[in-house]
């Protein structure tokens, strides 16, 4: 029994991090749309998005970069996000979040 539910728990942190990995790549396709290269922006920058369930793009993105806290490129990245919600008036269950940290992806428990 023990082994089934490490063996389960190894194929969900799997699936999870697959996902996560899939949407990182399409945050990057969808902001070189723009002609924005967020791996090559400087450090200390943050990207953000909502996805509705069940969708391969993202809704409202926001992100930041080159600014002097890493905390606050979290933030601005985040106000960004809920900016171009309210902008584009998406009103579905999408959330803001976290996407990327300087270059790495954020995966999400």
């Amino acid at each position: 029994m023990f082994k089934f539910f490490l063996i389960f728990n190894f194929l969900i942190l799997i699936t999870t991090a697959h996902g996560s990995e899939e949407n990182g790549k399409n945050f990057i396709r969808q902001l070189s749309k723009w002609n924005i290269d967020f791996l090559k922006l400087d450090n200390f920058k943050a990207g953000a998005g909502c996805m509705t369930p069940n969708s391969q793009e993202y809704n409202a993105l926001g992100l930041s970069y080159n600014l002097a806290d890493i905390e606050y490129a979290k933030k601005i990245a985040l106000q960004g996000c809920e900016q171009m919600k309210k902008k584009n008036k998406i009103l579905t269950e999408c959330k803001c979040e976290i996407i990327y940290v300087n270059n790495n992806l954020v995966i999400k428990e």
